[in-house]
């Protein structure tokens, strides 16, 4: 196993099929995250659009640097989840490692003002909570959390033995689109909501707030988390004082 829990992308046609979904729109810069051995990153340099890569294994990135010399391309040597992000409009584009996928999802939400869109590779099951709808299986606090920012749809599944080494579960390309931004500070206190109604996902919404300040309508008192919509949060949260 490579270090870093990397996972190579090695079928052309997933990489051509991904990269020609990439769609930044104009003054955007494509984020490349965890670029690799640039698999991606030789189809999203064709264009001629502000890009940063940013890698964590030095190896790779010297590699990187050394391939595209003279290109548009600037490199970040670090660890997505730690370095400070520009604050310019972003696309992001990434085959996250299994391993971070949480916390890189979370790290794209608390930067939805800067990260308009973008297309990632996740492990399947990660996947399907980003774009399940309400009463489905992998709906949960997260899919209410990412899609009350992002339109998220499939674009493909990958097979295993698209990589190597070859995980042992097959992955998912979701794209993502910014719908109707909340400021900030609104954003982060509607997610402190969410996450108090699934804090027990089997217990009923008006179990999980008792005890809080949230006003819970009387239609939502006998449901359970994963049964209210992302517009039924909106709207317990537009009821709040």
């Amino acid at each position: 196993m490579p270090r870093y829990d990397q996972h190579f992308l090695r079928s052309e046609r997933i990489a051509f099929q991904i990269a020609k979904a990439v769609c930044p729109l104009p003054g955007e810069t494509i984020l490349e995250v965890g670029p690799g051995e640039g698999a991606l990153t030789k189809y999203l340099l064709q264009s001629s659009r502000p890009y940063l890569g940013v890698e964590i294994d030095p190896r790779c990135l010297s590699a990187l640097s050394q391939t595209y010399p003279n290109s548009h391309a600037q490199w970040i040597l670090g660890d997505f989840l730690k370095i400070p992000l520009p604050e310019i409009p972003l696309y992001f584009v990434s085959n996250l490692p299994y391993s971070i996928s949480g916390p890189a999802i979370f790290r794209i939400l608390e930067h939805q003002q800067w990260i308009r869109a973008g297309i990632i590779m996740l492990q399947a099951e990660v996947a399907q909570r980003l774009y399940a709808s309400a009463g489905k299986r992998p709906y949960g606090k997260l899919s209410v959390l990412f899609q009350s920012v992002y339109h998220v749809k499939r674009l493909v599944r990958v097979p295993p033995g698209a990589f190597s080494p070859p995980p042992r579960v097959w992955s998912e390309v979701i794209t993502f689109t910014q719908t109707s931004y909340l400021a900030p500070k609104d954003w982060m206190a509607f997610a402190d909501l969410v996450r108090s109604a699934f804090r027990q996902p089997r217990q009923t919404i008006a179990k999980n707030l008792q005890g809080s300040t949230y006003i819970v309508p009387e239609k939502f008192r006998s449901l359970r988390p994963h049964q209210l919509s992302v517009q039924d949060f909106f709207e317990l949260w537009d009821m709040q004082p």
